[in-house]
């Protein structure tokens, strides 16, 4: 809800019959302040919308400092409101230095967070790594990631147990140099 006009912060504000100096005078001290006010606001707390309400504590504290002294000019209830309100900045960027957080990092859950899409991207990967490489010889390269033995490998997909075991070196070699992996790993 963006302010539109000085009057908008003083929908709170009791302003005696008779002194109209006092509601003119803490218009005008607004408009003059009220862009800085935002500024710090957005810049102390990441938030403009916080000025709206520390900015209403700040003209509380101006219109009683009003009511109580002297009158003053605008430029100069202009520098007293800016006080009251680097005030409550202050008081609330201390405030919020304060807060305490209880528990620790020991009592949150081991589990780590899961991609929803890690499946998703996982066989996109393989099959850009497996591209072009023989259905047999996937087969071949998952079943002896599974542990099983060549002799059983040679058996399933259909060939001897020498062939399937080139084919697949073959394979592996063609995937380390297409991801720039060399013989030892490196």
């Amino acid at each position: 809800m963006p302010i539109t006009s000085p009057s908008d912060l003083c929908w709170n504000v009791k302003f005696s019959p008779g002194q109209e100096w006092i509601e003119r005078t803490v218009h005008a001290a607004i408009k003059k302040v009220w862009q800085r006010a935002q500024n710090t606001a957005r810049s102390q707390f990441g938030d403009e919308s916080l000025a709206v309400e520390m900015m209403e504590v700040a003209i509380e504290k101006l219109v009683q400092r009003l009511n109580e002294g002297p009158s003053v000019d605008p430029a100069e209830a202009g520098h007293l409101l800016l006080r009251f309100y680097a005030q409550k900045t202050r008081r609330r960027r201390n405030a919020n230095r304060k807060l305490v957080l209880l528990g620790s990092s020991v009592e949150l859950p081991s589990t780590p967070v899961e991609n929803p899409f890690l499946p998703v991207d996982s066989a996109l990967d393989l099959e850009l790594i497996l591209h072009g490489t023989p259905p047999e010889v996937r087969l071949a390269l998952l079943l002896r990631h599974s542990r099983a033995r060549w002799s059983e490998v040679a058996e399933i997909v259909g060939t001897s147990e020498a062939s399937i075991r080139v084919r697949c070196q073959r394979a592996l070699k063609k995937i380390r140099q297409g991801l720039g992996i060399g013989e030892n790993g490196t």
